[in-house]
Formats: structure tokens, sequence, C-alpha cells
């Protein structure tokens, strides 16, 4: 089953739901806010923080989160902040199998 992490009135997630739906693929919408810590690290095994970080959208900006922080913080230390501010994370995520894709990688995983 397709997991599809996401927060409703993102317009990159609606595009992802559009996207599936689209494709006929069946799938499970999850509230990204709502995020345990072994689904972050299931997508850390296969994504590094770097990528799973949006340093472009608005709460890496109010905390000050960029590239460099990310470079220079310990993996427990974004780990903890990224549980504590899941809309840091790109969105949407979605799971199929042993995959994890972020932002657009869809397109191609599912083309």
């Amino acid at each position: 089953m397709i997991k599809l992490y996401g927060i409703k009135n993102c317009s990159s997630v609606k595009k992802g739901i559009e996207f599936l739906e689209a494709k006929k693929l069946d799938f499970e919408f999850l509230d990204i806010k709502k995020l345990s810590e072994k689904e972050l690290d299931f997508f850390l095994s296969k994504k590094p923080f770097e990528v799973l970080i949006n340093t472009a959208g608005m709460s890496a900006r109010k905390l000050n989160i960029n590239k460099d922080f990310i470079a220079k913080s310990s993996k427990d230390e974004l780990k903890n902040i990224v549980l504590t501010n899941p809309s840091l994370i790109k969105r949407p995520v979605i799971c199929s199998d042993d995959t994890v894709l972020v932002g657009k990688e869809y397109e191609q995983y599912f083309s």
C-alpha cells in the first residue's frame, strides 16, 4: 500500500494526490504533523536530512534552518527538531514498498 504523508491544504500535496488518483493508484493519506519517530527513522533510512528538510519553506526560515545549519548539526539534534516541527519536511513524502519519495520524485517513479 502506498502511503502519502502531507498536509491537506498544501498545494504540493494536493498535486501529489491528484497525480496518484490520475494514475488510479490506491494510497493512504497520513497527516505529516502526526509523524512518529518510527516513521521518521524509516524516511531517514532512505533519504538524508539534506533531502528531507525543505530549507526554502516558511518553517525552516522561521527556525533559521538552512543547509549550513543542517551540515553543522548532529543527526539526533536534527531528528528532534523535525519531530517537534514536522512541517519542515519537504512534501509530499510518498512511501511505496521499501522506497521513500520526497517532493516531486513521485512523477518519475510512477511514470
